[in-house]
């Protein structure tokens, strides 16, 4: 059973959850995590729950199936001039 003992208060859980309050208010409206409302203001967690929400965020990353390297692109470019396009510092300025 649990009782007032178990409950964490809202600073108490995130920082067990090592996020902001703030974050964890946002998880709490987004109905991704369990709460307990003790009165309409006061928010407590239960540790079962913050440990709920932990595990329901487990991820493994997967082993790329192409194991080589992609190639570098060089800095300073964004990609291929095409057609008649002309960087910025080469335009004329028109007569108009």
């Amino acid at each position: 059973m649990t009782t007032t003992v178990d409950l964490l208060t809202e600073e108490q859980a995130a920082q067990r959850l090592l996020i902001s309050p703030r974050t964890l208010h946002g998880l709490r409206k987004a109905g991704l995590i369990r709460y307990v409302a003790l009165t309409a203001r006061k928010i407590a967690y239960r540790p079962e729950d913050c440990d709920e929400y932990v595990a329901a965020r487990l991820r493994v990353e997967s082993p790329r199936s192409n194991p080589s390297p992609q190639p570098k692109r060089k800095p300073g470019r964004a990609g291929p001039v095409h057609g008649n396009v002309l960087p910025f510092s080469q335009r004329k300025r028109g007569s108009g």
